[in-house]
């Protein structure tokens, strides 16, 4: 009698099965890291815009200094920027760090306030404070006046952070909002 012998060429079932399955956990979790490294973004440049505005605050409430400003802007390519200057002589001279990166491309910087997106170096957006009150200002007794930025949001990844700023008081609070 003749034997008829089994074809074991291909893949069984289960094989199959478990090969997709491994493929879904890869793909997930590449997709989760991806989106915790652009959480992380949006949150460091949240961190970083507030330390800016402490940063401006601190430095015209200090003794000795004249007026200062803090400039927010984007640059060619996209990133965000932060300059502290101050009223010297009657033109704005960039402190000794110039202007200094603190956030990238992939972070979505803007106004709540009507203001889409954060704009470019001519058009910054520029921070007062009261130097007696440590207040925002709106302008500044030469004639400067402040963007009027009141409410900025950063976006990255999944988050979404929205930063305050308190008119009377210059205090800087930041929420985490459900992204829109």
């Amino acid at each position: 009698m003749r034997r008829m012998e089994k074809n074991n060429s291909g893949f069984s079932i289960v094989e199959l099965i478990i090969v997709i399955a491994i493929i879904a956990a890869v793909l997930t979790t590449a997709a989760l890291s991806v989106g915790l490294v652009f959480s992380a973004n949006a949150r460091t440049c949240t961190n970083d815009i507030i330390g800016a505005i402490s940063e401006c605050k601190i430095a015209t409430m200090s003794a000795g200094r004249g007026n200062v400003r803090l400039l927010l802007y984007r640059d060619d390519t996209g990133t965000v920027f932060s300059e502290l200057q101050t009223l010297e002589a009657g033109s704005w001279t960039t402190g000794n760090n110039g202007a200094e990166k603190i956030g990238a491309r992939r972070c979505m910087v803007g106004s709540t306030d009507g203001g889409d997106d954060l704009p470019q170096r001519d058009d910054a957006w520029e921070i007062y404070f009261n130097r007696s009150s440590g207040s925002f200002l709106e302008s500044l007794d030469s004639g400067a006046t402040a963007t009027n930025v009141w409410e900025i949001y950063v976006r990255g990844g999944s988050k979404n952070y929205h930063i305050h700023l308190e008119r009377l008081t210059g205090k800087t609070t930041m929420e985490l909002l459900p992204i829109p």
